[in-house]
């Protein structure tokens, strides 16, 4: 009864820390940068979980998802962002959302792809059974690190997993090809688009692709080519107001 009593009481004082957290970051607002309220470290909040690291996860990733979702982003360009990652991965290392949000926080929005590199190395440590995370660092490597060579051979690496999609092999292929970058960002995009799980990476990828498939639509001098472009942003739910068929 006591062992009972006493993990409530603990659940308790974790709620009410992420409160007092929460409560602090409404009034950094009158702060100039909200990044002067620190969190704790992964080794610390591991120490203290007493086994109920699923729980405190829980916790901190809905915190860490109003975080990123927040309109005061573009005033500390996520700085906590890594804090925030490194309680993720740690409590959970197989949750393989955290990975995408590395690649593309830390990665692009952070331009430290080699600090998402480390984490996202981590994850396929944690996850040997699982593509998504050689796929994921091939995709930090191809659109923020600029390393063609080295996306090839996370792909690859995805490839070997026996329920990886066959698509990977010829990706891997395509980075290093010599054909145009439009043509091989719209293919890492498009495999973005089409295995995440997390609907603001998701959508972030659908937006990418419009402008990515627009510019091939203009730009093109087949029409076979713009047709397809056309096809695609279609089947991508865009607006195309401006956007008419040009002449045979």
């Amino acid at each position: 009864m006591r062992a009972v009593l006493f993990c409530q009481i603990f659940v308790l004082l974790i709620c009410t820390g992420l409160l007092r957290t929460k409560i602090e970051s409404s009034l950094a607002l009158r702060q100039p940068f909200e990044s002067t309220i620190k969190l704790p470290s992964a080794r610390f909040v591991k120490f203290t979980t007493m086994g109920f690291d699923q729980l405190v996860f829980d916790l901190y990733w809905l915190n860490f998802v109003q975080y990123v979702g927040d309109d005061k982003r573009n005033v500390d360009h996520y700085d906590r962002a890594q804090n925030y990652l490194d309680l993720l991965t740690t409590l959970d290392p197989q949750f393989v959302p955290s990975y995408f949000f590395a690649a593309f926080i830390l990665g692009s929005e952070r331009k430290e792809p080699s600090v998402a590199e480390k984490f996202i190395d981590l994850g396929i440590a944690a996850n040997t059974d699982n593509w998504l995370l050689p796929f994921i660092a091939g995709v930090n490597q191809y659109l923020f690190a600029h390393n063609e060579l080295k996306a090839a051979n996370y792909y690859r690496l995805a490839a070997k997993f026996p329920n990886a999609p066959k698509w990977l092999g010829p990706q891997a292929e395509i980075l290093q090809a010599k054909i145009p970058s439009t043509i091989k960002e719209i293919n890492v995009w498009d495999s973005i688009y089409n295995n995440a799980s997390d609907s603001a990476v998701k959508e972030r990828a659908r937006l990418k692709l419009v402008v990515l498939w627009t510019h091939v639509y203009k730009t093109s001098p087949s029409r076979q080519i713009s047709h397809r472009a056309l096809t695609q942003l279609e089947n991508l739910g865009a607006r195309m107001p401006n956007i008419s068929a040009p002449n045979p």
